[in-house]
């Protein structure tokens, strides 16, 4: 395959994303190519990529790997960069990045980039991350999980960009809606409840979510943001408990759902 040096393709899963998805859009149009994986948006979604020439690819929710592995074979980029639709990529961590991939270390073959999470106005430290695998190399990682993307190392080590010394500004920026009402609502919509009441219930829509309020509120230390900290675990909560009904939901039709 010809030597594609240090070109960079984003890939970024959409659902309904027409609020958000133009800022993210806007922030990465410099880069060389940018990938869609779209879960069939009955929004404006898909209009609001192809004013960014973003190439699109139709995928129906819990299918994500099988679209995500084509867009990566696909792309024209040697470097793969997942992004999230509610995520603004600063310019001056965008310059990091082509900087790093045009003479990347030996063996280092991705890149941890440090996160903010910022809710009405303010960061969110408990749902941030300073070490977060979001590039890499053609070939290198594997994706798992078909209803939210992760990133597995498979070949070499990680570079890390360190958010305090080398740039200031260097963080992906991750927003969250600050009318928590709409929220709920976008939580929703993202995850399509149809729920039959005389199905069999799977006991993980009850484990999941508490585990996942613990996590944000106590492991993470969301009480240390205080009110925002807690409504913010309590949407985690609420987020996973519909993707746990959306899955009970698809498995009592008998489709396959190995995440």
């Amino acid at each position: 395959m010809e030597n594609l040096g240090n070109k960079i393709t984003a890939i970024i899963k959409t659902s309904n994303s027409e609020a958000t998805l133009y800022n993210t859009l806007e922030s990465i149009k410099e880069l060389d190519e940018i990938y869609i994986i779209d879960e069939n948006s009955t929004d404006d979604t898909a209009e609001i990529a192809k004013q960014y020439k973003a190439k699109i690819i139709y995928s129906n929710k819990g299918e994500l790997i099988p679209a995500l592995n084509q867009a990566t074979d696909e792309a024209i980029g040697d470097w793969i960069f997942v992004i999230k639709d509610n995520e603004i990529i600063p310019q001056k961590l965008i310059y990091e990045i082509k900087k790093y991939t045009e003479s990347p270390k030996k063996n280092k073959n991705a890149i941890n980039i440090p996160l903010k999470t910022i809710f009405c106005d303010k960061e969110i430290k408990s749902a941030s991350n300073k070490k977060l695998l979001r590039i890499f190399k053609k070939g290198t990682c594997s994706y798992k999980g078909n209803y939210s993307i992760s990133l597995k190392l498979e070949k070499g080590k990680i570079h890390s960009i360190n958010p305090n010394f080398k740039i200031k500004n260097g963080y992906i920026l991750s927003y969250i809606e600050n009318d928590t009402a709409k929220n709920f609502t976008n939580i929703l919509e993202k995850n399509r409840i149809d729920i039959k009441t005389n199905q069999k219930t799977n006991y993980s829509i009850f484990i999941k979510p508490v585990l996942k309020f613990l996590n944000y509120f106590i492991l993470k230390r969301g009480f240390l943001d205080g009110r925002l900290g807690y409504i913010l675990s309590v949407l985690k909560f609420f987020e996973e408990f519909t993707l746990q009904l959306m899955i009970m939901n698809k498995n009592s039709k008998g489709e396959n759902n190995d995440i």
